[in-house]
């Protein structure tokens, strides 16, 4: 009798933190809209500040009264509950967010859930008419991205790594938590990585200001760029917004995006050897160096000989963007400069581990090339023995087998989604293009690398462009950018009904 109330309590404790988690983010995410509120109020639409508001209000008195009427109840999430409430924020939010779209906006309830999923998960591809769409709802969308970058961030740190899904490191982690392997689900322990994140998109905004971009516009192109996302709150190329050093500061800041918030954070403290310390690092730095100045090279050469140095600064963006999995660009054509199936891979391995950047991630590229190093060494010494190291993380043979599972299992869900796209909306390159740009979290790239003889016709039926598609085809665009941001395997073992039906 007491194993069943003791089970029983275990539950209604666990149902209790979930539900706590759920309010929290449900709650911070539309507290967010109130500075889209002052600008509608500037730009005297006073029926949309109302709406805006109301949502606002409503979206965090509901997420207050979850938060009263648990307090004082016990709370309590184990690993697999804390699996859950992840899964549980990432699919309700965009869910949530969606209300706000198909009210304020008036798109359909697809196309609403679609932009919501693509905002919170940094996915950057849009189906809003930015021409035409009031400056107060682009913030808000923009504050959408902001925000799931911070998502992002907190689920890798505090839950994705200590599970050690897809090989994740977790020792890091002390940096901010103080603990390495424990999964914490504090809401007061993720302050460190929301304040480091606060500053520096407040350093990207000012430098943008002083750069020549237009406030409105800055503060929304700061809050994308540190999420790594690609959404531009107008319409046509970025050079008319941003000039040539305001595209050096957005450059920066994709980098500062791209690279771990850990290290960031040894920055500021420790300065020195960072670069030799971080392997990763050094990657990344020198692949926007290489990537820079092969765009560089093809962009002197389709100009004509035009100033140098906007064109190196457009290759710096360009290639920082690839690997940030942003899929901003200068001007449309610029990354369709590159072969289509070299863009596509840069895109897919990404950046960064503990950052915000979707992919692979180069830690698990580096470790399947030294593990496959070392098998292939055994060949011909079978007695050999060698650890497996990058930089400072030791990889053991568990973290592997995470890793390779991790790489067969994304590799499957991208096959399946571009079979899904071919048969529902698209050719099959398109199909490819589209499935690998979605699960990478760089929607742009899609419309980035749609060759010339379908830009004219958004609605061909070879390369349609987003807001064209079928809903079939939305609905697995919105599976696959979440499976993607979520690293697969989570959302996989949370639909392991044996180990729930056994608990």
């Amino acid at each position: 009798m007491s194993r069943c109330s003791a089970s029983a309590s275990s539950f209604s404790e666990a149902v209790l933190g979930i539900l706590h988690v759920l309010a929290v983010s449900v709650g911070a995410m539309f507290a967010l809209i109130v500075p889209s509120v002052l600008f509608a109020i500037a730009d005297s639409e006073r029926d949309l500040a109302f709406s805006m508001l109301l949502i606002g209000a409503l979206g965090v008195f509901a997420a207050l009264m979850v938060l009263g009427s648990i307090s004082g109840f016990g709370r309590r999430l184990d690993r697999a509950q804390g699996y859950l409430a992840l899964v549980g924020v990432w699919v309700m939010l965009p869910v949530a967010a969606a209300i706000s779209f198909r009210t304020l906006s008036g798109m359909g309830w697809i196309d609403s859930w679609f932009e919501a999923v693509s905002a919170i998960t940094t996915s950057g591809a849009t189906l809003l008419p930015r021409e035409t769409a009031p400056r107060a709802i682009l913030f808000w969308r923009a504050s959408l991205e902001w925000y799931g970058g911070f998502l992002t961030l907190v689920s890798i740190i505090h839950v994705l790594a200590p599970g050690g899904f897809g090989g994740l490191p977790g020792g890091d982690r002390k940096i901010i938590t103080g603990q390495a392997s424990d999964m914490t689900v504090d809401l007061s322990s993720f302050r460190g990585v929301l304040s480091q994140y606060a500053l520096i998109t407040l350093f990207i905004f000012i430098a943008l200001m002083l750069a020549g971009v237009e406030g409105p516009f800055a503060a929304m192109m700061s809050m994308v760029v540190i999420a790594t996302g690609g959404f531009l709150p107008f319409e046509g190329a970025l050079e008319t917004q941003a000039g040539t050093a305001a595209q050096l500061v957005l450059t920066l800041g994709l980098t500062l995006g791209t690279v771990s918030v850990f290290w960031r954070q040894r920055l500021f403290r420790t300065p020195r050897n960072l670069i030799r310390a971080n392997p990763e690092v050094l990657i990344v730095v020198a692949a926007i160096v290489v990537l820079a100045l092969l765009f560089a090279a093809r962009l002197s050469d389709v100009s004509g000989g035009a100033d140098l140095m906007p064109i190196f600064v457009e290759s710096l963006l360009a290639a920082t963007s690839l690997i940030a999995t942003s899929g901003i660009e200068s001007r449309p054509g610029v990354i369709a400069l590159w072969p289509e199936v070299m863009v596509l891979l840069v895109v897919l391995i990404g950046g960064g581990i503990y950052s915000t950047t979707g992919g692979f991630k180069i830690f698990r590229i580096s470790a399947m090339a030294v593990h496959s190093t070392r098998e292939l060494n055994r060949l011909i010494y079978p007695s050999s023995v060698s650890s497996l190291r990058f930089g400072r993380y030791l990889i053991d043979e568990k973290s592997m087998r995470a890793i390779w599972t991790y790489f067969a299992l994304s590799l499957l869900v991208i096959a399946f989604a571009a079979l899904v796209f071919t048969l529902t909306a698209t050719d099959f390159e398109a199909g490819v293009t589209i499935a690998i740009a979605l699960f990478s979290n760089a929607g742009p790239v899609y419309e980035a690398l749609t060759p010339p003889v379908f830009a004219t016709d958004p609605d061909n039926g070879a390369w349609p462009t987003l807001t064209v598609m079928t809903a079939s085809a939305k609905l697995a665009g919105i599976v696959l950018m979440t499976l993607g941001r979520l690293e697969v395997m989570v959302v996989f073992a949370v639909l392991n009904v044996r180990y729930w039906l056994t608990r």
